[in-house]
């Protein structure tokens, strides 16, 4: 891929690789944009389901590989000080599909007016408010686009050793 350029030791610039999918999105003229990371397995359902549910942001979840305890890539926004934002992270799935916070960017679909919304950089890196997805997600939250995740769309996140 063009952005596979940005790696490093410390791994992809993911923003990096993420704003520039997002551009080149806002570019075309497609109603849709799938954002699916090359390390999530998926049902094989996961793209109807989403298109399904009409809403402005929604994905499926996927564990989070990096944690000790491998917990949903789920959170609830806590607070906001001095530009950091304070995340608690869900300790086990939901059911349904649910309005939520935030929420790992490795599996959702978003239609071009969120896009648009969101400007043409939207993600960012700042390690002490969130990584680049969740820099994005509370963005969301001030531009009052909801998120939503479908928990009946349980996705592998390779790498977690338990699928």
């Amino acid at each position: 891929m063009p952005f596979d350029g940005f790696a490093f030791s410390e791994g992809t610039y993911l923003e990096k690789a993420r704003n520039m999918i997002h551009k080149k999105f806002i570019e075309s003229k497609a109603p849709y944009l799938m954002m699916l990371d090359s390390d999530i397995l998926f049902p094989p359902n996961l793209l109807e389901t989403l298109l399904a549910h009409n809403l402005p942001i929604v994905g499926g979840w996927y564990k989070d590989k990096k944690a000790v305890d491998h917990h949903p890539a789920i959170y609830d926004f806590v607070k906001e000080e001095q530009g950091i934002s304070y995340w608690n992270h869900r300790k086990t799935p939901g059911v349904g599909l649910e309005r939520v916070d935030a929420m790992g960017a490795g599996c959702w679909l978003m239609k071009r007016e969120t896009a648009l919304a969101l400007g043409e950089e939207p993600y960012s890196k700042n390690l002490g408010g969130g990584g680049e997805d969740m820099i994005l997600c509370r963005r969301l939250m001030e531009l009052n686009i909801p998120l939503h995740v479908d928990w009946n769309l349980n996705c592998a996140h390779m790498g977690v050793g338990v699928y």
